[in-house]
């Protein structure tokens, strides 16, 4: 008999033309107590109107769609919900993996790979187990996250309340119109400078998801009103008009999903950016004021609903069941997961750093990867090691891959060939369906390919990839665990540990699924566990370069 969950069901949208598509996967994900099926609709013109009537978390949506495509109506979907996640759903072609990957530049969170026929969906078991897991993890991570702006934003609630008698008692009656304005100015700076170190603080090192990897990549209108307060880089302007107010990242709200119409009309834009009005209504603030990068999950933060007069408890009103859903993400793999995220590096038994004369550099990832991938490889241009990485994903999306890694990162990736020599200062990927392995020393190492058996349930697999670098490379290896399912990477990163390496694993607030890394944590072979954004600095300060 299956589980009660002990927290409420993830919400989903499934969109796609084929309405046996939609029937196959809608029934999938019915007979999972997890996951709860909102609506599935054929195009994305009837996916916003779903939308808009609020309560989404993840969206698994078709590329290929009359009326309105998957990639028009993206930006729109996140332009109702910045937080939604949504999860692009393609038959495997290499024009469908280069238009996913662009969805995911635009802020789309991952991909899915369609079997091409409905016989082929029907029996695809692989097909099952990777929907639930992606939909569970992607739907997961967003309570988290949101969890996250919660609860930073109920310190900052408080400490604005524990501020607000000290600066009242000087004028009470007299003059109330100026001085009063005077002195709500005067906080009302003191507030944006409290409020940007509590935000820097928070984003620093940890932003991730749906993060932009280029410049030119997505301002979205919806996001830029209320995305400089929490990126510190700008001091909020009192008079912004903040069309999405905070109930738009709120799953299960009424109001989120007006953003433009209820959040503006039930509300003047000026309470969620005026620091003044926060001041004086500690639970606004809550509400409002972390509930800024729409692309980073870890900014939406959403508790305004709960927010009307006090400043709401820690844990009480982010979608209903953020903590107990940990253990499900990691259902498809062993990996150890932490029962609480805060705590994670509780139990964690750190090895010390050496100095190793770093000959290669190895990277491992699945859930999540590609983002993690391009945070930590732009941070490594000028490194003169060769680096090999494994992401767990099918053919065709990993020549997609290494095409967008060279683009986005300015490191020269390939795709593995077999026989293909090894270069210093070049991305070697290995391609879906083959294990990559190394053969020979010095000058003569290249690449090989294989296709034996599946490791950890995975080809290509991490822990071969690890255990050919061991024996052409011996201890000069420094290898980085990312984001991802199950426990790949943790055995061959214990080969690399007993050889004289070393491995650092990604941090469980910044992982999508803690499993990989978190297995490798747990393990006792990491020397750091640390957020995505600062392990390129970590590699650099062993492996070198500019």
């Amino acid at each position: 008999m299956e589980e009660t969950p002990t927290h409420s069901p993830y919400k989903v949208l499934i969109v796609d033309d084929s309405a046996i598509v939609r029937g196959l996967v809608t029934r999938m994900m019915a007979e999972d107590a997890e996951i709860d099926v909102v609506g599935s609709v054929n195009n994305g013109e009837e996916a916003l109107a779903v939308m808009e009537r609020g309560g989404i978390e993840v969206v698994v949506l078709d590329i290929e769609m009359p009326v309105m495509d998957g990639l028009t109506a993206l930006p729109k979907l996140l332009e109702i919900d910045p937080t939604v996640r949504v999860i692009m759903a393609s038959t495997l072609t290499k024009r469908n993996a280069d238009i996913s990957f662009q969805a995911m530049t635009l802020g789309a969170v991952d991909y899915i790979p369609k079997p091409s026929s409905s016989k082929d969906l029907n029996v695809g078991e692989g097909f099952r187990e990777e929907l639930l897991d992606k939909v569970k993890a992607w739907a997961e991570q967003r309570r988290k996250m949101l969890e996250v702006d919660e609860a930073a934003a109920s310190e900052v609630a408080q400490r604005a309340e524990e501020a607000e008698p000290e600066a009242k008692p000087a004028s009470p009656e007299p003059d109330g119109g100026a001085s009063d304005d005077a002195a709500s100015e005067g906080k009302a700076h003191a507030f944006r400078a409290e409020m940007s170190v509590e935000h820097q603080q928070l984003q620093k090192q940890g932003r991730i998801q749906r993060k932009r990897f280029t410049a030119e990549l997505r301002p979205r209108p919806m996001q830029q009103q209320r995305h400089q307060p929490a990126q510190m880089r700008q001091t909020p302007q009192p008079q912004q008009p903040a069309p999405s107010a905070a109930p738009a990242s709120q799953p299960d709200t009424s109001a989120a999903k007006t953003p433009a119409t209820g959040a503006a009309a039930g509300r003047p834009a000026a309470p969620s950016r005026d620091p003044g009005r926060l001041i004086r209504d500690a639970a606004i603030a809550a509400g409002g004021q972390p509930k800024s990068a729409p692309k980073t999950a870890a900014r939406p933060a959403t508790k305004a609903p709960a927010a009307r007069t006090a400043p709401p408890p820690k844990r009480q009103a982010a979608p209903a069941p953020q903590k107990a859903a940990r253990a499900p993400q990691a259902r498809s793999g062993s990996a150890p997961a932490p029962a609480k995220r805060p705590s994670a590096r509780g139990g964690i038994s750190l090895l010390p750093e050496k100095r190793i004369n770093v000959e290669a550099i190895a990277i491992g990832s699945s859930t999540g990867g590609p983002q993690a991938l391009f945070e930590v490889l732009r941070g490594l241009n000028g490194v003169r090691q060769p680096i090999f990485i494994t992401q767990h994903m099918p053919a065709t999306f990993t020549t997609i891959l290494a095409e967008h890694i060279t683009r986005l990162t300015g490191l020269k990736c390939q795709e593995a060939q077999n026989k293909m020599p090894i270069v210093g200062g070049q991305v070697y990927l290995a391609p879906g369906d083959y294990h990559m392995t190394v053969e020979g020393r010095g000058g003569g190492r290249h690449l090989m390919l294989n296709q034996n058996p599946p490791e950890n349930f995975c080809r290509p697999s991490v822990d071969p990839m690890l255990r050919s670098l061991v024996a052409s490379y011996g201890g000069n290896i420094l290898t980085a665990i990312l984001t991802g399912m199950g426990q790949d990477g943790m055995l061959g990163g214990r080969d690399v540990v007993n050889a004289g390496g070393m491995v650092v694993a990604q941090d469980e607030q910044s992982s999508v699924v803690w499993g990989m890394p978190g297995a490798a944590a747990h393990a006792g072979i990491c020397s750091a566990v640390l957020p995505v954004g600062g392990i390129a600095a970590y590699i650099k300060k062993f492996a070198g370069g500019r």
